[in-house]
């Protein structure tokens, strides 16, 4: 999955994304890209379904991505003993939301000024419901998909992880605390994250394998 040309491909239009979006947001508060989409998505989903959306924002925060995230290193631990996956995705997810932390503090985008439907108190870009999402629920599907043998339960896993990461980022617009644009550059970012947590991963497990190797061969 992320050893393909494609990888390759979407590192570069993630790193051109987040760049772009970080340069227009330091050089004016107003984006036509914005204004665009947030008329589109909250004109698209009526108040009915608020409800649902609060629930895939919950799923975003703190509380939200640690219980998902102990749940998944549960299961690598009782299903596969995959110590060295069980740590990528600690060190993924935690150093990711400094990162994310980091970047707001740095940027100082002011939220929406618009009515929030939920409670928020940092500041706004990138996103970290999408940045943290797209880092969970990604390598969350990098390693069930290395476990499927199906191609098609492959590509279904990928599909649904897409839909879900991108329902947690409309969530966010839906529910008025962010731009379009804090959503695309922490999609950008959580890319870009998950590529490098990724290829540490795979030379973590790569080192473990040899040195169990010359172990049981001396």
């Amino acid at each position: 999955m992320f050893k393909t040309k494609w990888a390759y491909f979407f590192l570069a239009v993630s790193a051109a994304v987040f760049l772009y979006f970080l340069f227009a947001v330091n050089n004016g508060p107003s984006l036509g890209f914005d204004r665009y989409f947030s008329k589109f998505f909250t004109g698209l989903f009526s108040e009915n379904t608020h409800p649902f959306f609060e629930v895939m924002d919950t799923l975003g925060n703190k509380i939200g991505v640690g219980i998902m995230t102990l749940v998944f290193l549960l299961f690598l631990w009782f299903k596969y003993r995959n110590y060295e996956a069980m740590a990528a995705i600690v060190f993924a997810v935690a150093l990711g939301n400094e990162i994310n932390k980091w970047l707001k503090e740095a940027i100082g985008r002011p939220r929406p000024d618009q009515e929030h439907l939920v409670d928020v108190s940092s500041l706004s870009f990138p996103s970290g419901h999408a940045m943290i999402g797209m880092i969970l629920y990604t390598i969350i599907a990098y390693f069930i998909i290395n476990e499927l043998k199906s191609g098609s339960a492959k590509w279904l896993t990928a599909i649904i992880a897409g839909i879900w990461i991108l329902l947690m980022g409309i969530s966010r617009i839906v529910m008025g605390v962010h731009y379009p644009s804090d959503i695309a550059a922490g999609f950008a970012a959580g890319y870009i994250w998950v590529f490098i947590s990724i290829a540490l991963y795979a030379v973590l497990r790569s080192m473990f394998r040899r040195s169990s190797y010359q172990r049981e061969s001396a």
